[in-house]
């Protein structure tokens, strides 16, 4: 646990049971506006790409961004290799990482086994 993490965990504890609703009613808010986001640039289309996570309206699926910045492409170097991309897309799909790590880690190992 990184130490931000324990020192919201101890005074989230300390806070009586009020705020502490209202500190769980704030981080929910806070992260459907974030998944909202998400859902903007990432979607998921029955047909394309196996119905996995893609940027917005492309064939991009995001498990692909994620094995290419593993093996050491820089966002530099997505972008010239997809020009229809933007800097907001590739933190959108590093996001989406992130959030669904272990659906993106299943789609790699998949792959790599195929």
């Amino acid at each position: 646990m990184s130490v931000l993490t324990q020192r919201l965990v101890k005074e989230i504890e300390s806070a009586s049971e009020p705020v502490q609703a209202e500190v769980l009613d704030f981080v929910l808010f806070v992260k459907g506006r974030h998944d909202a986001s998400l859902g903007e640039r990432i979607q998921r289309t029955a047909g394309v790409c196996g119905g996995e996570a893609c940027l917005g309206n492309t064939r991009i699926a995001i498990w692909m961004l994620e094995t290419a910045r593993r093996s050491g492409v820089s966002e530099a170097e997505l972008l010239l290799d997809y020009p229809g991309l933007n800097r907001a897309d590739l933190s959108a799909a590093w996001d989406y990482v992130m959030s669904h790590s272990t659906e993106i880690e299943n789609l790699i190992r998949q792959n790599e086994e195929a």
